[in-house]
């Protein structure tokens, strides 16, 4: 997953935006002019239990944040729902 350094002069944003990346993952990176845009929006979704545990779970074993996991693996659901069709 690609992150990008906020854009933005506050130093409290600046500070929380660093003490959630382990630096070392910065090595290597390419200065981009502004973050592309996205088109996205949020959702909420009521989940049992168990399966909130479970996604949090292999998330983590993955090294990805649970929303982001959630994310990807709903992404590639709809995408294989999508080519079944065609």
């Amino acid at each position: 997953m690609q992150r990008y350094l906020p854009q933005t002069e506050d130093m409290e944003r600046l500070a929380d935006f660093f003490g959630q990346i382990d630096t070392t993952d910065l090595d290597g990176l390419k200065e981009v002019p502004e973050v592309p845009e996205r088109d996205m929006v949020s959702v909420s979704l009521r989940l049992p239990k168990r399966d909130l545990e479970a996604l949090k779970r292999v998330a983590a074993q993955e090294g990805l944040a649970p929303g982001t996991f959630m994310r990807w693996v709903l992404h590639r659901f709809v995408r294989s729902l999508s080519s079944r069709k065609t």
